[in-house]
């Protein structure tokens, strides 16, 4: 039994040595193939990633024109009050000031 096991692993290795350009090539497409498996997945992770910081992005930009609209319509509140004590000599009603006019 043995002797036919060293036969059979002399055979396997007489072969390989006889087809080394073949066995090399061979690994050397599978490693090939299952890089460009890894390229791909990668590529497809990299794709999903930019698409959601491009949403990110266009939601950053809704919420930043919403705070500059928000901005402008406090200045403008601002600016009506400046207007109102500087320029008409106009103040807040203090609850001294205060009137409730009840209707019946």
């Amino acid at each position: 039994m043995s002797v036919s096991r060293d036969n059979l692993l002399l055979l396997i290795l007489s072969d390989l040595r006889r087809y080394f350009v073949v066995v090399v090539l061979a690994i050397a497409l599978l490693v090939s193939a299952f890089y460009n498996i890894y390229i791909t997945h990668e590529t497809r992770k990299l794709v999903t990633e930019k698409d959601m910081l491009a949403q990110q992005k266009d939601n950053l930009t809704i919420e930043w024109q919403n705070l500059l609209i928000e901005e402008h319509t406090l200045d403008e509140h601002s600016r009506i009050r400046y207007f109102a004590k500087k320029k008409l000599s106009m103040a807040q009603p203090t609850t001294n000031n205060s009137v409730l006019v009840e209707i019946p």
